[in-house]
């Protein structure tokens, strides 16, 4: 676990130049690392599921960098990172991450709730429109924001370990 934990510091401390390859292979890596210290409830896994479905509202160019992520252990899970098109295939989903070009997220927040998604956006509104985690370009620094009253509804448990090393959002 500290493995773990030393990777979220170094994505937070390391150097980045914004809408590169770079970012989004960072982002991946602590998107990763938010899944590994992140609890849904038992009924977001069907029968013996030992996946952990990242999906991505993005463009191929974060497909790319997130692809680096795929069939990462997860607990006893593996990682499966894949690109969806719309609201319909959000009920397979764990986790989901929406680029900042991605509209009408509050369609896509309720629906998250209700199926137990931890969703991670880049747009500045992301946590007031109901998003759980939001990734902050801050000059060459990713800043983690976390609102723990959306990650609540949707039954999914952010770390405390976690949330530590987070800005709390409160509406």
């Amino acid at each position: 676990m500290l493995i773990h934990m030393t990777i979220v510091l170094y994505v937070f401390c390391t150097p980045l130049r914004a809408d590169t390859v770079e970012e989004y292979t960072a982002k991946a890596l602590l998107t990763l690392n938010l899944a590994r210290y992140t609890e849904w409830p038992q009924t977001a896994f069907s029968g013996h599921n030992r996946q952990v479905n990242l999906c991505l509202l993005s463009d191929d160019f974060i497909l790319q960098a997130f692809s680096k992520i795929n069939n990462k252990p997860v607990g006893d899970k593996i990682l499966s990172v894949r690109k969806i098109n719309g609201l319909k295939e959000l009920e397979n989903c764990h986790l989901l991450y929406i680029s900042a070009s991605i509209g009408a997220f509050e369609q896509i927040a309720e629906a998250s709730y209700r199926y137990h998604v931890l969703t991670i956006g880049e747009a500045d509104d992301f946590l007031e429109l109901g998003g759980m985690v939001y990734l902050e370009m801050s000059g060459s620094k990713i800043n983690l924001h976390i609102n723990p009253s959306t990650t609540q509804k949707a039954g999914v448990q952010i770390s405390a370990r976690v949330l530590k090393l987070a800005a709390i959002y409160t509406p």
